[in-house]
C-alpha cells in the first residue's frame, strides 16, 4: 500500500502528481473510493482541468463499493433490514424484554439507543469478547458502571440475534461479510489497475476491515488528510495506528490559501502572521451575515471578475440559514449549487396529515380541528362553511365541548358534527388492538378519503405518495409483533411520519455552492463564506454518549482493538472541520458571526473567531472592523446601489421622503400603487395636525347616526372614552372580535356575570311576588336563593359551558357561597326599598341638552314607596371604581350609574317617584356598595352630559384620534391594525386639540 499524506490542498494536489506520474496508459481504468459525493466532483473536476478528460477513472463512495461486492456476490439475498422506523420498533420491543427493560422505551431513548447500536455494529465489537472482559479484567473504573455496560451488551447480543431474525430481511452485516467474501474473486475490482482510497482521515472499525482486506490483494493507494497540526489532534491515533504503520510520503507543501502562513498558528502557541486576504465580519444576526454576503457575492461577480462557481457558503450545520438564504439568494438573482434537506412537518401537506391523525389523541383540541377543517388539501364539500362555524363556537377541547357547545353556535350545521362523529369513531378503531397490516390499511383509507389529491402542486405529490408507503410501512411490523396494542398504532404511524424527511435541490450549474462544515471537507474555492462564528454553534457542543458512554468506547478502542471514537473526542473534530473550512478558500476568506440571536439577545463570538483572529493578526472588535448595521436603513446604505434589489431601493428612497418620487422615476420603479403609498408616507411622517392617516375621516356623521339609531351604550362610551380609535374599527370599519373559546376549567368572566344576573333577577324577582324581601329569615332567603340557582343550572349544565363535569360542580359551588353572601347582605342593606324591577331595557331620546340617545339594561330598581324615591342597582362581578362615583364617571369611565339616572327618571313607570340615586353593587370577593347620591348626582349632571357630548361629537365630527395615554392596548383586539407603534401618528395625536379636550374633560 501507498500512502501520501498532507492536509487537503496539498493532498489533491499529491493525487493529480501521482495520476500524472503512475497512470502511463490514459485508458487505464482505476477505482478512486471518496469518503463524500462532493469530494467526489471536487476530484472529477480537477482532473477534468488537468488533463482535458479522465476516461476510465471511475469513482465512488465506501458505502457504494459494499453494495457493488454484495450485488456481485453469487446467491439470491433478501433486502436489507432499513434503518427506518422497522428498525426503531424492533429496538422498542427488545427495550421491553424482560432483562432488558431497564428503561422506558420512549422515542428519544430508542433513537439514542440506536445510535449507540450502530457505532458498535461498525466497530465489529464482538459481545463475547465484551463479556469475557467484564468478568475478567481488573478495572476499578468500570466497577461502579458495570451492571449497566453488562446490560448494553446484553442489548447488543440480542439485537445482533433479532436483527437475522427478521422475516424477509438480512442485516447490513449479512452485506457486509459477502462483500468481504467476494474481494478476492470480484470481477469488478480486478478489473482496476489501481485502487484508491481518497479523503479518509477516521474510519469505524468495519470499513477499516474492508480497506485492509482490498490491500491484502490488490494495489492500493491512501491519500489521507493529515498533517503535523493541532488542527489534526482528532485523527492522529488512527492515522499513525492505521495509516502510517505502513510508511508513508508527506505530500504537505504548505499551501493553505488566503490563511497562507498564519494557517499554522491557529491553535497553537505559534505568532500571528497577517492575511491580506482574511476579514472578519461582525452582523447583526443571522439575517445580516446572509445579506453581506449576498451583496459582497454580487460585488466579487461585477467587479473581480470572480464566477459564481468560484464561491462557497459555508456553515456549521445548513439547516438554521437554508430557508433565509435561499430567499436572499432568489432575491439577489444569485444561483445555488446545494441541496437542503426539510423535514415532513416543513411541509403543510405533511402537518395536515399528523393533525389529521392527532384529532383524538390531543381531545379535539379547537384549533387542531381548524387547521384540519381549513387545510387546502382538506376534501369535503362544506369545508368552508365549517371552518366559519368553528370559528363562530366557542368550543375548545374535548369531544364532549363540541357535542354541547356547537349546537348553540350561529348557524350551526348538524351535517359537521356528525362529520366530527365519524372521524372520532375512525380514529378509536386505529387505537384498537389488531393486526399491525389491518390497521395501516384503515389508515390508507381515511387519509385518502379526506385528502384533496387535485390540489397537490410541485414536491406534494411525492410528500403524500411518501407519507402513504410509511403508513403502508408498518404492516411490516407484524414480522416482529403480530398485532398492535390498544392506543400503540397511532403513535407509531405519528413517529414514523415524522422521520421523513425530504431533499429540495437547486443544483444550476455553475452556482455558488452552500454546505455544511462536515461535507465541505476537501473542497476548494477562490471566495469562502464561514458563516454563524458564534459560541455554541460553531464548534457544536458535543455530548457525551448517554448510551455507549465515553469510558466504554475507551475500553472498546484502547483495550480491545475495535475502533471507535470516543463522544468528546468530537470537541477535537470540530477544529478539524473549522481549520478545513477556513482553510478552503484559495483567495478570499470572510469569517462572520451575529452579534444578537434570533430571540434578540445578545451571542459572543466562537473561540474559534478569537483563534482565527489572533492568528490572522486581526484586531476583529477595533472600531473600524467591518461591521454590519442591525438597522435596516444604515445596511442599506452602506450598499452600492447597484447591488441592491428593487425592493430594498425602494427602501432606500423611502428613507428620504422628500426626493423618493424622482428617485422612483428615475428608476422606472414608480407605479401608480407606489405614488399613493408616498403620499400616504408623506401625510404620516408630518407633525401638524390631525390626518386622514390618524382616523379623522368625512362620513363620522354617517357612523354617528348608526349607531345613535339605537343608542349610545355605556360600554361603547366607555371604549370611546378610552380610545376613539377602537370605535372607528368597530363601528366604522366592522370589524369583528372573536369570541374567546371556552376553556374546559374555568367560567369566562363574561358567562359568570351572565349566570349571576340570571339567577339575581329570578331570586328578586320571586320575593317581590311573594312580598318577602325584609321578612325572611336568613335560612330562608338561601332556600329561594337555590331554587333560583336550580331554575337555570344544574349538575349537568356542565353542557352549556363545556366545562368539566367535576370543575363545573366546584364552580357551581362558589357560584352559589358567592351569592349566598351577597344577598344576605343586600337583604339587610335594603332599608325602606324593595327590589321591584328586574333587567329593564331603556333608552332615552335625544334633547337638547344631551343630543344623542342613550341605551342600556337596568339590572334592578329598588322603590321606597313610602317616600315615593327608587334607587338604580347595578350588579358588578368584581368590585368596580372608587366611593366617588361622581369622579368615576371621568376618572374611570364608569356610566352606569349616571346614565342610568338620567333615563330612568323618564321612565312613565316611574313617574310619580324621586330619584334615590344609584349604585355598583359588588358580587366578588364579598358584598360591597358604592353610591351615587341624588345630591352629586345633580352637581355632577351639567359636566357629565357636556362630557357624553364631547366623546359622540367625536364620532360625528369623525374625529377618531389614537388616545396616547391608553393603558389598555394591549387588550385591544385591533392592535394589529393600529397605527400606535408610529411615533409621529402618536405625536399628532397627543398635540391634538380632541386629545387635549379629552384631557381636560376627564381632570
Amino acid at each position: 500500500m501507498k500512502l501520501f499524506y498532507a492536509h487537503y490542498p496539498s493532498l489533491e494536489n499529491a493525487f493529480v502528481r501521482y495520476v500524472r506520474s503512475e497512470r502511463t496508459d490514459a485508458l487505464a481504468p482505476w477505482l478512486v473510493i471518496c469518503s463524500s459525493g462532493l469530494v467526489v466532483s471536487q476530484l472529477k473536476n480537477r482532473l477534468a482541468r488537468e488533463f482535458g478528460a479522465a476516461a476510465n477513472i471511475h469513482f465512488m463512495t465506501g458505502g457504494a463499493l459494499v453494495s457493488v461486492l454484495d450485488g456481485e456476490a453469487p446467491g439470491a439475498t433478501l433486502p436489507l433490514l432499513p434503518q427506518d422506523n422497522l428498525r426503531d420498533f424492533l429496538i422498542k420491543n427488545l427495550l421491553q424484554e424482560p432483562g432488558l427493560n431497564r428503561y422506558p422505551a420512549s422515542r428519544g431513548f430508542v433513537q439514542a439507543v440506536k445510535s449507540s447500536l450502530r457505532d458498535l455494529e461498525d466497530s465489529l465489537a464482538g459481545p463475547d469478547v465484551i463479556d469475557e472482559y467484564v468478568r475478567t479484567a481488573s478495572d476499578t473504573a468500570l466497577e461502579a458502571d458495570k451492571e449497566r455496560l453488562i446490560w448494553l451488551n446484553r442489548l447488543y447480543r440480542r439485537y445482533l440475534q433479532a436483527q437475522q431474525n427478521v422475516p424477509g430481511y438480512r442485516p447490513y452485516q449479512a452485506a457486509f461479510e459477502r462483500a468481504l467474501a467476494q474481494v478476492e474473486k470480484s470481477a469488478f475490482l480486478k478489473g482496476f489497475k489501481q485502487i484508491v482510497f481518497y479523503g479518509f482521515y477516521d474510519m469505524p472499525g468495519r470499513q477499516l476491515e474492508l480497506v485492509n482486506r482490498l490491500r491484502g490483494h490488490y494495489p492500493v493507494a491512501v491519500f489521507a488528510p493529515y498533517m503535523n497540526h493541532p488542527a489534526y489532534r482528532f485523527a492522529r491515533k488512527f492515522f499513525e495506528a492505521n495509516w502510517l504503520s505502513s510508511g508513508g510520503e508527506n505530500a504537505e507543501v504548505d499551501d493553505f490559501g488566503a490563511l497562507g502562513s498564519a494557517a499554522k498558528s491557529v491553535f497553537s502557541a505559534g505568532e500571528g502572521i497577517n492575511a491580506p486576504g482574511v476579514q472578519i465580519v461582525s452582523a447583526g444576526d443571522a439575517s445580516g451575515e446572509l445579506f453581506f454576503t449576498a451583496k459582497e457575492i454580487l460585488r466579487l461577480v461585477e467587479k473581480e471578475g470572480y464566477s459564481f462557481a468560484d464561491i462557497a457558503v459555508i456553515a456549521r450545520t445548513a439547516t438554521p440559514y437554508q430557508d433565509e438564504l435561499r430567499r436572499v439568494f432568489k432575491q439577489n438573482c444569485i444561483p445555488l449549487n446545494a441541496s437542503f434537506s426539510y423535514p415532513v412537518t416543513h411541509y403543510p401537506l405533511g402537518v395536515f396529515c399528523l393533525n389529521l391523525f392527532a384529532l383524538a389523541q390531543n381531545g379535539f383540541e379547537r384549533n387542531l380541528v381548524l387547521s384540519v377543517v381549513s387545510s387546502p388539501y382538506f376534501k369535503h364539500a362544506s369545508k368552508n362553511k365549517w371552518r366559519a362555524l368553528i370559528s363562530r363556537s366557542l368550543v375548545n377541547r374535548d369531544f364532549s365541548q363540541w357535542q354541547d357547545l356547537l349546537p348553540q353556535t350561529k348557524n350551526y350545521d348538524p351535517e359537521f358534527l356528525s362529520w366530527l362523529t365519524h372521524i372520532k369513531d375512525r380514529l378509536e378503531q386505529l387505537g384498537r388492538a389488531a393486526e399491525w397490516g389491518v390497521l395501516s390499511q384503515e389508515a390508507l383509507a381515511l387519509l385518502r378519503e379526506l385528502t384533496d389529491e387535485e390540489t397537490f402542486e410541485g414536491k406534494e405529490a411525492e410528500i403524500y405518495r411518501a407519507v402513504c408507503e410509511r403508513i403502508q410501512s408498518l404492516a411490516s411490523y407484524g414480522v416482529l409483533r403480530a398485532q398492535a396494542q390498544a392506543g400503540e398504532f397511532l403513535e407509531e404511524l405519528s413517529d414514523a411520519v415524522r422521520g421523513l424527511t425530504f431533499n429540495e435541490a437547486e443544483t444550476v450549474r455553475g452556482g455558488v455552492v452552500f454546505t455544511d462544515a462536515v461535507r465541505a471537507r476537501g473542497l476548494s474555492f477562490k471566495a469562502v463564506f464561514l458563516l454563524g462564528l458564534n459560541d455554541k454553534i460553531f464548534p457544536l457542543l458535543m455530548p457525551e454518549d448517554p448510551v455507549l458512554r465515553d469510558y466504554y468506547r475507551y475500553v472498546l478502542r484502547d483495550v480491545l482493538g475495535y475502533w471507535i471514537n470516543q463522544s468528546l473526542d468530537r470537541g477535537d473534530e470540530e477544529k478539524l472541520f473549522f481549520f478545513a473550512a477556513a482553510t478552503s478558500a484559495r483567495e478570499k476568506l470572510y469569517a462572520l458571526y451575529a452579534r444578537c440571536g434570533s430571540d434578540g439577545k445578545e451571542v459572543s463570538p466562537s473561540v474559534y473567531l478569537a483563534e482565527l483572529a489572533r492568528a490572522t493578526l486581526i484586531n476583529w472588535q477595533a472600531d473600524c472592523a467591518l461591521r454590519v448595521s442591525g438597522r435596516f436603513s444604515e445596511k442599506l446604505s452602506a450598499v452600492a446601489e447597484d447591488f441592491l434589489t428593487p425592493k430594498e431601493l425602494s427602501y432606500t428612497f423611502i428613507f428620504n421622503p422628500e426626493n423618493a418620487a424622482k428617485k422612483y422615476e428615475l428608476a422606472q420603479l414608480l407605479t401608480p400603487g407606489i405614488k399613493d403609498a408616498l403620499a400616504a408616507a408623506g401625510e404620516l411622517a408630518k407633525n401638524g395636525p390631525l390626518n386622514a392617516y390618524d382616523g379623522v375621516i368625512s362620513s363620522g356623521a354617517e357612523i354617528f347616526a348608526q349607531e345613535d339609531k339605537l343608542g349610545f351604550s355605556p360600554s361603547t362610551l366607555q371604549k370611546l372614552g378610552q380610545c376613539p380609535m377602537r370605535i372607528f374599527f368597530e363601528k366604522g370599519l366592522k370589524l369583528r372580535q372573536d369570541d374567546d373559546p371556552l376553556s374546559r376549567q374555568e367560567l369566562p368572566p363574561n358567562l359568570r356575570g351572565t349566570v349571576y344576573h340570571e339567577i339575581l333577577k329570578d331570586f328578586y324577582e320571586d320575593l317581590f311576588k311573594r312580598g318577602l324581601t325584609h321578612d325572611l329569615f336568613d335560612e330562608a332567603a338561601l332556600e329561594y336563593l337555590n331554587q333560583a340557582v336550580e331554575k337555570h343550572y344544574r349538575a349537568d349544565s356542565y353542557r352549556q359551558f363545556g366545562i368539566y363535569p367535576v370543575v363545573w360542580e366546584l364552580l357551581l359551588q362558589n357560584i352559589k357561597d358567592l351569592l349566598g353572601e351577597f344577598v344576605l347582605a343586600d337583604l339587610h342593606d335594603q332599608g325602606d326599598f324593595v327590589p321591584t324591577k328586574f333587567e329593564i331595557p331603556v333608552s332615552l331620546e335625544p334633547s337638547e341638552s344631551l343630543p344623542l340617545r342613550l341605551r342600556g339594561i337596568i339590572d334592578r330598581v329598588d322603590i321606597d314607596e313610602v317616600h315615593k324615591l327608587f334607587r338604580i342597582d347595578d350588579y358588578k362581578s368584581t368590585r368596580k371604581g372608587t366611593k366617588d362615583l361622581a369622579s368615576d364617571i371621568f376618572k374611570h369611565l364608569i356610566f352606569q350609574p349616571f346614565i342610568y339616572v338620567l333615563v330612568a327618571r323618564q321612565l312613565p313607570e316611574l313617574k310619580g317617584y324621586n330619584s334615590a340615586g344609584s349604585c355598583l353593587l359588588a358580587i366578588a370577593p364579598k358584598y360591597h356598595r358604592s353610591d351615587l347620591p341624588p345630591a352629586a348626582f345633580e352637581d355632577v349632571l351639567p359636566r357629565a352630559c357636556q362630557f357624553l357630548v364631547l366623546l359622540t361629537d367625536y364620532v360625528k365630527n369623525g374625529v377618531f384620534f389614537i388616545n396616547p395615554d391608553d393603558k389598555k392596548c394591549q387588550y385591544c383586539p385591533y392592535a394589529a391594525a393600529c397605527r400606535r407603534d408610529s411615533f409621529k401618528s402618536l405625536l399628532r395625536a397627543r398635540k391634538s386639540a380632541a386629545y387635549k379636550s379629552l384631557q381636560e374633560a376627564v381632570k
